[in-house]
């Protein structure tokens, strides 16, 4: 079902494009289609991060007898997300994105009320007596902080009614957001052709520029960042080891799916890299849920890509809301359907881009998904390698 309707966004992004020339009457007419997909997504985001965090820290089981690893295989995953988006921003933040002022005027961008950055991190100070209202505000930080936070008493208390009433509205909520995606091809179309008829032409060349970028971040990272690990803290051979994994990816890259992968990768790791099943069939199909890096890389540049084109300058302190709300949010939501579409919207809110701009990349989020996922597994073995190594 997912596979479709990453296929059908992707026909409504291709099919905008000669609508927006040949029936520009009814590419307008469908643009409440595409503000109706905007607002149902402001409505859910805060709902999605909540849950979803929140209950997979309750549900976590400890007491497994491979609890030693548990430690370890947390921070590898989470440590390596943070690189990856870090190398996001280094990259993008050096790319120079011209302003559109015809984005701009479309967006209506001047009428958003930029955020305070200092409001949106001050619950990781001493000002937690705030989090309450700015829960209510939305803000997404406040949200994941609170998830966090719930998560962790819930699983001190190990109140299983209250876990599974987590599943179930976890559940809900991520079965409902999967058919509310059947929407999203329509929206894409209604987005992307009334931005088509309004803004300059040029945009489509930036949107080339942005892809083949996050394409080369997507490889560099593969070779220098794995590449390092493998032959340095390893001591392997990185070709050897690319060998030995490259079906794995490549299935990962036409799947477009970490979890459809997993059967591939445990047989990868066994076999090929001769990694320990248990520690393989343990850090595995977490890395499926938690490990994240190709998307934190993609959202890292779409929110460079996008705050260049309006104009809107990125402060220090902005990037690092960045780096933390893609973080914890591609570890949090990882089991979303269209997670990346779904975090960019908190990833932008949290430092005032509009997201009705995600219309702009989304139509692309197809091909980049393919990628993202295949570096996303490479993480999985690289990782499952080092826990193997070390435990």
């Amino acid at each position: 079902m997912e596979k479709r309707i990453s296929l059908l966004m992707l026909l409504g992004f291709l099919l905008a494009i000669p609508s927006s020339f040949l029936i520009p009457d009814v590419v307008i007419s469908s643009k409440i289609i595409g503000d109706l997909f905007i607002s149902t997504l402001k409505l859910v985001v805060p709902f999605i991060i909540f849950i979803s965090i929140s209950y997979s820290i309750a549900s976590f089981d400890s007491n497994t007898k491979l609890k030693k690893m548990i430690p370890l295989t947390i921070i590898l995953y989470i440590l390596s997300t943070t690189i990856s988006i870090s190398f996001s921003l280094a990259i993008s933040s050096q790319v120079n994105f011209p302003i559109n002022d015809a984005l701009i005027s479309e967006l209506n961008f001047n009428n958003f009320e930029r955020l305070d950055v200092k409001d949106s991190i001050k619950p990781l100070g001493f000002d937690l007596f705030k989090l309450p209202s700015l829960i209510l505000d939305g803000n997404p930080l406040a949200i994941m902080i609170m998830a966090i936070f719930i998560g962790i008493i819930i699983k001190i208390i190990k109140n299983s009614t209250i876990i599974k009433i987590l599943k179930k509205s976890n559940n809900f909520v991520l079965s409902s957001i999967l058919y509310f995606m059947w929407l999203a091809p329509l929206a894409i179309f209604s987005l992307f052709g009334n931005l088509l008829i309004t803004i300059d032409y040029d945009i489509l060349y930036l949107l080339l520029k942005f892809t083949l970028i996050a394409i080369a971040i997507f490889l560099s990272y593969f070779l220098l960042f794995y590449g390092s690990i493998i032959q340095f803290l390893l001591k392997e051979n990185f070709y050897k080891f690319f060998k030995n994994i490259k079906n794995t990816l490549f299935f990962a890259f036409v799947s477009s799916s970490s979890s459809a992968t997993i059967p591939l990768t445990l047989k990868t790791a066994e076999k090929n890299l001769k990694i320990n099943n248990q520690i393989s069939n343990f850090v595995i199909p977490i890395g499926a849920t938690v490990n994240m890096d190709g998307s934190a890389i993609y959202l890292g540049l779409s929110a460079v890509f996008v705050s260049n084109l309006i104009g809107l300058t990125l402060s220090f302190d902005e990037y690092l809301l960045i780096l933390i709300t893609a973080t914890i949010g591609s570890i949090g939501a990882a089991g979303v359907p269209s997670v990346a579409l779904v975090m960019m919207t908190v990833v932008f809110t949290s430092v005032g881009i509009p997201i009705e701009a995600i219309s702009l990349i989304v139509g692309v989020d197809r091909l980049l998904d393919m990628f993202r996922t295949a570096l996303n597994v490479a993480g999985d073995l690289v990782i499952t390698k080092i826990v193997n190594r070390f435990c």
